[in-house]
């Protein structure tokens, strides 16, 4: 069953404020809390210390206006969970008109651009790289105070590969513990689009060659950015025994989903190699 990320903005009646300084006019203060069902790449929810970026824009009476760098309602507010709520750096206010909402983990200490922010992934993903991989975005429209608490999906919007390593019927033993997998023939580089939620790979960078996260003896993940890779081309590489195995295949990375390769491993006759065939598939994201 395919889980979302929701953070909810809880109002508060407190004094009042101008503009997100201080009390004035009876505003509304929102803190934020956690609700419904959570997923990320390393655990089920989120864990203290998790921060996002949020941005709010104000509408202009019944206009929609673009989200900027700077200037907003709110310009990427750092909000952190505690383990039990989401807290903000300052009191944050409710605006008096309708605001846009914003929303990308995790945290980016700056913006460059809205419609371009760079972004990589890691290419060792062996241990903190990989989470520091999975962006997550989410966006809610025209919302006011008297709404209520605002509800923020968030979704993936990288994709992930999967590895799977399955013993054949003629394999010998037990899969090796000292297997090590890479992703090759990736870009790792992108811009993020903070308008649409959506990922465009550099077409100028150069394509690397990513270090997978060890999951267990059988399973191998790593985060990639969103793209096309060429017919027959070296896409995964699995290191065991001291031989190095590179696998060719024509695949589409696609925002939001995990495209997971079933290696069914086959021990040779005179046990020195062993014989390799995969079966590519693709699912929604949990």
């Amino acid at each position: 069953m395919k889980k979302f990320i929701y953070i909810i903005l809880v109002c508060l009646v407190t004094l009042s404020c101008s503009k997100n300084q201080g009390p004035e006019n009876n505003q509304m203060e929102f803190m934020f809390s956690i609700g419904n069902g959570a997923t990320k790449v390393t655990s089920t929810a989120f864990e203290s210390g998790d921060a996002v970026s949020l941005y709010a824009v104000e509408w202009s009476g019944s206009e929609q206006m673009p989200i900027q760098v700077s200037g907003n309602y709110l310009n990427n507010e750092k909000i952190t969970y505690n383990g039990s709520a989401w807290t903000s750096q300052r009191t944050l206010y409710w605006s008096d008109n309708p605001c846009d909402f914003y929303a990308l983990y995790p945290y980016q200490a700056s913006f460059a651009s809205i419609e371009r922010q760079p972004f990589s992934v890691a290419l060792d993903q062996t241990g903190e790289g990989y989470e520091n991989s999975d962006l997550l975005y989410a966006y809610a429209e025209n919302k006011t105070r008297t709404d209520g608490p605002v509800a923020m999906q968030f979704g993936h919007i990288m994709s992930k590969v999967a590895v799977n390593l399955i013993k054949g019927p003629e394999f010998d033993g037990e899969i090796p513990n000292d297997v090590v997998a890479h992703v090759y023939s990736t870009i790792t580089d992108c811009y993020v689009n903070m308008t649409s939620g959506s990922i465009e790979k550099d077409i100028f960078a150069d394509k690397n060659v990513i270090t997978m996260k060890k999951i267990s003896n059988e399973r191998f993940e790593a985060i990639v950015v969103p793209q096309n890779l060429e017919k027959r081309t070296p896409l995964i590489e699995l290191s065991m025994g001291g031989i190095a195995y590179l696998l060719e295949t024509s695949l589409s990375f696609r925002a939001g989903y995990v495209h997971t390769i079933n290696v069914t491993l086959n021990t040779s006759p005179d046990q020195e190699m062993i014989e390799i065939s995969i079966d590519p598939g693709v699912n929604g994201w949990d």
